[in-house]
This record gives C-alpha cells, sequence and structure tokens, in this order.
C-alpha cells in the first residue's frame, strides 16, 4: 500500500511537461508514471488533472521576526501563509549582534523556529558591522555544518538611528570574508548599494527639505546599485567567491550580473515580486509607504528590465524579502529615514509569478518552476533534495489551479491585516499543497501544524560555485 497517488497533472519536471501520476512514499517521490495505477493501492488520491502541478516554492529570502524584533511577524504565522501560498520551504537570517560571534546568531534564529515551523526552513547569518577575526573565521566550520550562505550589506541603508542596528560592511572587510566564503564553497548574499552615495543623498534631501517616503528612490538611487554591483563583482572576482545579489531592483543591477555571467564569473541575481510589479510611482498613492521595501521601487524601464532577467535567465530567483508587520506598523513612520521596510507577500509569490510570468509574459512552465523553487534549491545547496519533481526528492508539491480568475482579498490571505495585492487581478493560484509527502493545504483548508517543519543543512554543488550554473 502507497501513502499518496497524484493523478494525471501536468508536471513539470527537470526533463519537461508531462501527463504523469506521481507516488509518495515516506515523505519522498518514488515514482513518475504513465501507466495507469489501481487507485486501491493508495491510502490516499489527489486528482489533479486540468492542474499544473509544480515543485512546492522556496522563498530563499525573509527575515522573521522574534524577541529582538516582536514588531516583525514570527516563523509560525510566516510559515503558514507560505504552505497557503504554495511555499514549502523557507530561507530565514540570523543576524550577529555585535560583541557575539556567528553561533549565537544561529542560536537565536533555531529558537524563533524550533516548535513553530509549518514549512521547512534554513538560515543565512549575517556578519554585522565590524565583525572581527574570530567570527570571520566561523564561516568555514559552519559550511562544514551545513550552514552554506552568509550575508552582508554593503551600506547601512539609513541614517544612524536606533531603530536599525549598522550591519554596514566595509570593503576592506569584505575582501577577507569573500576569501573565507571562497575557501569554505559556501555562497556570499550581497545587499549592495554604494554607502557614501546613499547616506550623501539622505543629507541633500534633509536641507531641501524632500524628506517624504515618496523620495526614497532618490535616496537608493541607480547609480548606486550600478556602482557597487561592479564594485563588488570585480572584487569577488578577485577573491574567487561566489556572489548571490539580494533584490536587484534597477535595470543597471540586471546588466551588471548579465556582464558577470557571460564573463563566467558564479554571479546569481535575485528580485522581488512587488518590484517586478510596482514603480516608485506607487509611492505617491494614499499610504504608499506600505509599498516601500530596501533599497526601493525604481521606474517602469527598471520594471521592465527585471522581468526581462527574468525570462530570459538574467536573474535566477523571485523573493519577496519579507519583513511581515501589521498596518499599523508599516505606516508608522514617514520619511526617507524611518519608513518600514518589508513586504508580506510570502503568500502571494507564486501566484503573481504565474499570472505576471506564465500568463501575461508567456513565461514557460520551466522557466517559472525555475524562478519559484529550482534555482533557490541549487544555489543554496538544496538541491535535489528539493526544487525538483524527481524520484528520491522530498515530496514538497505545490498543485496549481489555472482556472482560477479573481481579484485577491483580504479574506484570501492569511498574514497580517493588509496587502499590497488586495485587488489584484489574479489567473492561477496554488490550490493544493504537499509537503514532504503529506497533504498540509487543499481547498483552502490548513492539514498541517507548526511542528512539522524541518531544518535543512545544506552543501552548494561546485558547479554552482564555479558558476554560473543556473
Amino acid at each position: 500500500m502507497h501513502d499518496l497517488l497524484i493523478k494525471g497533472g501536468t508536471v513539470v519536471t527537470a526533463s519537461g511537461i508531462k501527463t504523469l501520476d506521481i507516488v509518495v512514499d515516506d515523505g519522498l517521490i518514488t515514482s513518475l508514471s504513465t501507466n495507469d495505477l489501481n487507485l486501491e493501492d493508495f491510502k490516499e488520491v489527489i486528482d489533479a488533472v486540468g492542474m499544473i502541478v509544480v515543485p512546492g516554492g522556496i522563498e530563499p529570502h525573509a527575515h522573521i521576526g522574534g524577541p529582538r524584533q516582536p514588531e516583525r511577524s514570527g516563523a509560525g504565522p510566516v510559515s503558514m501563509a507560505a504552505l497557503f501560498g504554495g511555499t514549502t520551504t523557507v530561507l530565514d537570517f540570523a543576524t550577529q549582534i555585535p560583541g557575539h560571534d556567528l553561533y549565537h546568531a544561529l542560536e537565536e534564529a533555531e529558537e524563533r523556529w524550533s516548535g513553530n515551523a509549518y514549512t521547512d526552513y534554513a538560515y543565512h547569518p549575517i556578519l554585522t558591522n565590524g565583525a572581527d577575526e574570530d567570527s570571520i573565521s566561523q564561516i568555514n566550520q559552519l559550511t562544514r555544518d551545513g550552514i552554506a550562505s552568509f550575508k552582508i550589506f554593503t551600506t547601512s541603508i539609513r541614517p544612524p538611528s536606533p531603530q536599525m542596528q549598522n550591519n554596514h560592511t566595509d570593503f576592506g572587510r569584505l575582501g577577507t570574508i569573500m576569501e573565507r566564503v571562497s575557501e569554505a564553497g559556501s555562497i556570499l548574499l550581497v545587499h549592495s548599494e554604494d554607502d557614501e552615495m546613499v547616506h550623501y543623498n539622505y543629507d541633500r534631501l534633509k536641507e531641501s527639505d524632500e524628506w517624504e517616503w515618496w523620495n526614497m528612490h532618490r535616496v537608493h538611487t541607480n547609480q548606486s546599485e550600478d556602482v557597487s554591483f561592479r564594485r563588488v563583482s570585480r572584487l569577488s572576482e578577485l577573491k574567487n567567491c561566489p556572489i548571490y545579489f539580494v533584490h536587484v531592483s534597477a535595470r543597471e543591477g540586471v546588466q551588471e550580473v548579465a556582464r558577470s555571467r557571460a564573463a563566467g564569473l558564479p554571479i546569481y541575481g535575485e528580485t522581488l515580486h512587488n518590484y517586478a510589479c510596482f514603480t516608485y510611482e506607487d509611492y505617491r498613492n494614499k499610504d504608499g509607504m506600505k509599498y516601500h521595501t530596501y533599497p526601493s521601487l525604481k521606474g517602469e524601464e527598471d520594471r521592465d528590465s527585471l522581468w526581462d532577467g527574468l525570462m530570459e535567465g538574467t536573474l535566477s530567483t523571485l523573493a519577496t524579502d519579507l519583513v511581515s508587520t501589521t498596518w499599523e506598523e508599516k505606516i508608522k513612520f514617514k520619511t526617507v529615514a524611518d519608513v518600514t521596510g518589508g513586504h508580506n507577500g510570502i503568500e502571494t509569490r507564486m501566484g503573481v509569478a504565474y499570472t505576471e510570468g506564465v500568463v501575461k509574459r508567456g513565461m514557460s512552465l520551466e522557466r517559472f518552476v525555475d524562478i519559484t523553487s529550482t534555482n533557490a534549491a541549487k544555489i543554496m545547496g538544496l538541491y535535489p533534495r528539493k526544487g525538483v519533481i524527481s524520484p528520491g526528492s522530498d515530496a514538497d508539491i505545490t498543485i496549481m489551479d489555472p482556472s482560477v480568475d479573481k481579484e485577491l482579498s483580504l479574506a484570501d490571505l492569511h498574514l497580517e491585516d493588509y496587502s499590497i495585492w488586495e485587488g489584484y487581478k489574479i489567473k492561477g493560484w496554488p490550490k493544493t499543497v504537499v509537503h514532504r509527502g503529506k497533504i498540509v493545504v487543499t481547498d483552502g483548508e490548513l492539514l498541517s501544524k507548526p511542528s512539522y517543519g524541518e531544518f535543512l543543512p545544506r552543501c552548494i554543488s561546485g558547479e554552482i560555485l564555479r558558476g554560473p550554473a543556473c
């Protein structure tokens, strides 16, 4: 007796799109079949005829709340919303605190997630401003322990304030970090903006009394992204360090990722689905600070460039940069220096990617799977356990209903009391979600518990590290 049969769906596999039956046992995909299977041989059967069957989504970029940041939603509500949106794995950050090492940061992250995880999860440690040699030297051992990715910021993002810890890493220290990442066989995530430009722009706008939030794109500019991406990619070339540029927002960023990849460098780019759907003009709307995620929304030409990058393969992944807060917290601050960043769209990511990519722009289903799951699995060291429908892989499976055609309402969503996607017209939406062989969501009903998610140790393949491989 087998555990589960997913029958008759249009299945997107690594070898193409086929009408297949998927057999699941003990949490794993055990076979893909084109034969008529006896339904009596299965404990559970999902009829997927007319549905699109894809690997469970992987969110590579989320910031989860905890005791130090209680204004942010925690692992429980975020991972629950992720499941409803077809995402079965979430990668969070473990932020170093000055005076403490990376192991302390990981302990804090585990406290947030342990017993609260509807999805599987992993962490990217963030090296903070002035990280010492002892902390940097921990990269090698942590990589051996299954922590395969680390993050730095090339800017402190905001002017100095008690609201936000300064995570800016100077380029001298960055060179040493890159050396350790390269030696360890891990990858470095980079929030890449030019710190001097960003803070000059803050000063300039304050002097000219243009301090309202809708000027954010004039602080976090295209030029800053351009210059910083070039500096980081050149230093990574000198240090032989793989780079994953988070939240690419500008045409210039896309162009530099494309140039680096054409030169054979192991450089990967991520963008956000809110960056790919909105522009800085939306900041002008009533309560338009709700659209803000750092660095900033850019112009229409930049938005088009992001989609070109996703369609053509320059950009590898679509993420959210999740920071989920209440509506009160999101609109609490109203200047370029303090507006609350972050996006609570972890539930809408796959549905919006399908609508905007596949339906509106003709993106192939294979490419849709790449940007929502497979490439993140490969780059972050989860493949082929995650990110693919194949025998031996975890049975993380999202069944999309392409017939869904509606405007989203808050009643459709499960995280916080607002959404920038309210009123957005979707065509296609996750209907059923299977997580490690268990049906966890079906027809809007949650069937899982916050103790089911597991921590995922990771190891990145040499192909990715030599790159660009996806």
